[in-house]
């Protein structure tokens, strides 16, 4: 498990992360872990050096239950990403930071 890794592997070519803020991890704290996210980095503009010791432990990939990653917001110079919940299942989902020709995908069930 690593949502740094994961992170990264979501970028297209060219693409670099401008900013991050955290959440809560899970339902509202529920279940918080070890190494992760400081409550004093929550809700706070970072920059991806400054988040990378943070990400070492958890994943944005979740099975069903109770959501275990952070809610996150992540500004790409091409895209927003955050993270979507199904149930407690996460993944990262985005969409364009600008007017794109192209069908949008639904995310969810």
């Amino acid at each position: 498990m690593n949502a740094y890794k994961e992170l990264l592997e979501e970028l297209q070519e060219g693409e670099t992360v401008q900013a991050i803020v955290f959440g809560e991890y899970g339902w509202g704290g529920y279940c918080e872990i070890e190494d992760g996210v400081p409550e004093e980095k929550q809700g706070v503009v970072l920059t991806l050096e400054d988040t990378k010791p943070f990400m070492q432990t958890w994943s944005f990939d979740g099975d069903f239950g109770a959501p275990e990653c952070y809610a996150t917001n992540i500004w790409t110079n091409r895209r927003i990403f955050w993270v979507t919940q199904y149930d407690g299942a996460t993944s990262l989902d985005s969409a364009a930071r600008n007017p794109t020709a192209g069908k949008p995908n639904m995310p969810g069930g």
